[in-house]
């Protein structure tokens, strides 16, 4: 993703309010929460570490003033996260000499945040070491993204556990923005999720920015199925400076 000019961060804010229930759903579905997954609770870590969620809420807050598009990079990267494996922080492994990690796939080369990840595990790891869960930690800063781009304050359930498995041909899963109506609606069908909110999570993009290459060979060579004042709407958002990309 592109930087975003200040100018913006408000028009983002205000994007985000339109989609309150929005993200609910997402973390409902994706954390196994809804199928009442043993061993999570909202409480998890009260005695074993009181202060996670301030810890979380603090440099998460930090890393967006500096950078407000690193909300959508962390709600992206949670996704991600969640849409291969399940929510057990696997995208946040390294690859090995002899495993090449999902971070690595090419579905995952831009995905942004991971210091942001680091700096919370770190300040955890000194108040409470080896208690927190990277995976907890990934989902609580992708809630504290979404509120704090004009989005509605949910709670989590905490428990997860990290994963250890994480494989660059697992990746291929994840929904290519090459795919149409039908096929989405099949792929997210697999893990569980109805057409309604399979556009409920899509419609979660519009806290970032897309880049061309997802979507101008449909402008360029006219598509039929694409609705023409749509088309006339999306070209006169577009930004090009240095990579073209556009706001909608």
């Amino acid at each position: 993703m592109q930087f975003m000019p200040s100018s913006s961060v408000n028009a983002m804010k205000m994007v985000m309010a339109n989609f309150l229930g929005l993200f609910l759903v997402m973390e409902v579905i994706v954390s196994g929460f809804r199928f009442g997954v043993d061993g999570l609770s909202m409480q998890y870590y009260l005695m074993s570490c009181p202060f996670v969620e301030p810890v979380v809420k603090n440099t998460v807050n930090r890393a967006l003033q500096d950078d407000p598009t690193l909300a959508a990079g962390l709600v992206r990267m949670h996704f991600h996260d969640c849409f291969i494996e399940g929510c057990d922080a696997s995208v946040l492994l390294d690859s090995t000499k002899d495993n090449t990690a999902e971070k690595d796939s090419p579905a995952n080369l831009s995905l942004r945040g991971y210091e942001i990840i680091d700096d919370i595990k770190e300040e955890l790891e000194n108040q409470c070491p080896g208690v927190v869960s990277c995976a907890d930690i990934l989902a609580m800063a992708a809630t504290e993204a979404v509120f704090w781009a004009g989005g509605p304050v949910y709670d989590i359930p905490k428990g997860r556990k990290d994963g250890r498995r994480s494989k660059i041909q697992d990746t291929i899963n994840l929904p290519s923005p090459t795919l149409n109506a039908t096929e989405l609606i099949k792929l997210f069908g697999r893990h569980g999720f109805t057409a309604q909110e399979m556009v409920a999570l899509s419609g979660a993009h519009t806290l970032g920015v897309a880049r061309c290459s997802s979507f101008k060979n449909r402008l360029s060579n006219v598509d039929p199925t694409l609705d023409s004042n749509f088309a006339k709407d999306i070209v006169s958002n577009m930004q090009c400076r240095g990579q073209c990309r556009t706001t909608i």
